[in-house]
């Protein structure tokens, strides 16, 4: 399948509280199967047709409005194309350019520490092969401004949140796609920056971090997703932890995930995540063009920009995944450093009406008890 990522907002620190309430950042994405991305691409330039704007243009200032027909229509367009849209918001008052460095020094000594107890164990070329590349990723996070560095965070949250759903979702409509992963990005220039290749040395193992920390929702399936393992899986087994993988992960991050294992999944995040990747100008993009509408509309409902509220979560509900847990919404606002934290907050009624209209990926049973065997394990 195909993924494409766009952002709303900047990603630097606000400190005018007299415009906190506007001072939203969010990330997107849009997935099409890769044999579907004709019809996304056609249903593009319907839309743009219909606003009166060039296929070879953007739609920027004709943007229809999320609750109108020719939206509506927009939409079940691409839910007939089995696409799927995520995303994750924060506001930048909870930003802060001090605690931005102090992630990024967390960042660099785990990786010192991570080489000086594997250096003995796996030789000195490999030691030195590390070295040098714990160098390169030292001199790309401290040449990145703040909000590059906050894009990648929040990017690499979304990918996370959003695996395990693209997994199922498309384990039972389209399981083929899940042997090919293409993840395509919004250029913000020409040349490729420093937050480009800072993404693709960082991103996977920001991902691989969000993703291991606590079990996946992730039911058997009885193709045992042979399709996503048969191209980055890691062993032979495909679902679970090996005793290696497991020593490994309490090293990485102190927790312990024997009890829990079975519900793991093991693969290769790098391959997974910069093997078919690729940063994109959106006006050659008719995918990133795309995310930007849908992104924007999913904005604007939670911050309650829209006259029919209802109507607005219904049409974005029918692209949307619900989460595997019960108390994760469809659409969770992240603290960036802090573990939580108290300031503005989206629309919950809004988010609410999204999460019942979105696609119940899971039965009622199985996020029941996710839910559940999830409190138990972050408890203890």
């Amino acid at each position: 399948m195909k993924i494409y990522i766009d952002e709303s907002g900047l990603f630097s620190a606000h400190a005018d509280l007299n415009t906190v309430d506007k001072a939203w950042c969010t990330v997107g994405a849009v997935s099409v199967p890769h044999f579907k991305e004709r019809a996304l691409c056609k249903a593009l330039i319907e839309l743009k047709e219909t606003l009166g704007v060039k296929p070879v243009d953007e739609i920027k200032n004709q943007r229809p409005d999320p609750g109108s027909p020719i939206f509506i229509s927009f939409i079940e367009k691409l839910k007939d194309a089995n696409c799927t849209i995520h995303a994750m918001t924060a506001n930048r008052s909870l930003l802060n350019d001090g605690k931005t460095d102090l992630h990024k020094q967390t960042q660099i000594d785990g990786r010192e520490r991570y080489l000086d107890q594997k250096k003995e164990a796996i030789g000195k070329k490999r030691a030195a092969l590390m070295r040098a590349e714990v160098d390169e990723i030292t001199k790309l996070i401290w040449a990145s401004s703040a909000q590059e560095y906050n894009q990648v965070i929040i990017q690499s949250a979304l990918i996370a949140f959003m695996l395990d759903k693209l997994l199922v979702f498309y384990e039972t409509r389209n399981p083929g796609e899940l042997s090919r992963f293409s993840w395509v990005f919004d250029k913000k220039n020409q040349n490729p920056g420093v937050s480009e290749f800072l993404f693709s040395k960082l991103m996977p193992a920001f991902v691989e971090v969000g993703f291991i920390r606590e079990p996946r929702g992730i039911p058997p399936s009885e193709n045992a997703y042979k399709y996503f393992f048969g191209n980055y899986g890691v062993g032979s087994a495909s679902r679970g932890m090996s005793s290696d993988d497991l020593l490994e992960k309490k090293m990485l991050y102190g927790i312990d995930y024997s009890q829990i294992s079975g519900a793991m999944m093991s693969f290769d995040f790098g391959k997974l995540l910069n093997g078919d990747s690729r940063f994109c100008d959106s006006k050659r993009s008719p995918g990133l063009q795309v995310a930007d509408l849908v992104v924007s509309s999913l904005n604007r409902l939670l911050r309650g920009n829209v006259d029919d509220p209802a109507k607005v979560a219904k049409i974005l509900g029918a692209l949307t995944l619900c989460s595997p847990r019960l108390d994760v919404p469809t659409v969770p606002q992240i603290h960036f450093y802090e573990p939580s934290a108290s300031g503005p907050e989206i629309n919950r009624e809004n988010l609410e009406m999204l999460n019942l209209a979105s696609n119940k990926i899971y039965t009622d049973r199985f996020r029941e008890g996710f839910t559940r065997n999830i409190d138990g394990f972050t408890r203890g």
